[in-house]
């Protein structure tokens, strides 16, 4: 004769912990679907604000404080990336004084990489 030495509700136990363990990994599959390619919708241009400084005017949507960066350079394609100080969200924020001449703008969120303007702004200061 066979004796059974399984603890009544083990076998409960062990499915649970089965089923935990699904749960846990379709949740971080779920999360890095979802991330992949994710960015905040935002519409922007960057422009002069008049005077030697650049900004960018917001049109539609936002990114919280500390997830965008921003590049201001004379080269083209050229990327020097700045944590943005504050939300990027209407109607402005400003990148701050340059000097005369050409300058190529470019705004990125940073956990996508997502880059916001397909070919760099170009800003001339002072404004024609």
């Amino acid at each position: 004769m066979r004796v059974k030495n399984k603890v009544k509700g083990q076998g409960a136990t062990e499915y649970l912990l089965m089923l935990a363990a699904v749960l846990v990994i379709v949740a971080v599959a779920i999360y890095y679907v979802t991330r992949a390619g994710g960015y905040p919708a935002v519409s922007m241009n960057a422009a002069n604000d008049g005077d030697n400084g650049i900004k960018i005017s917001v049109l539609s949507g936002s990114i919280a404080t500390g997830e965008w960066a921003y590049s201001v350079q004379a080269t083209e394609d050229s990327y020097i990336w700045v944590d943005g100080a504050e939300a990027l969200d209407a109607p402005s924020v400003s990148l701050g004084a340059y000097a005369d001449g050409k300058w190529y703008v470019n705004v990125k969120h940073k956990d996508s990489g997502h880059l916001y303007f397909s070919t760099d702004q170009t800003i001339t200061i002072p404004s024609p």
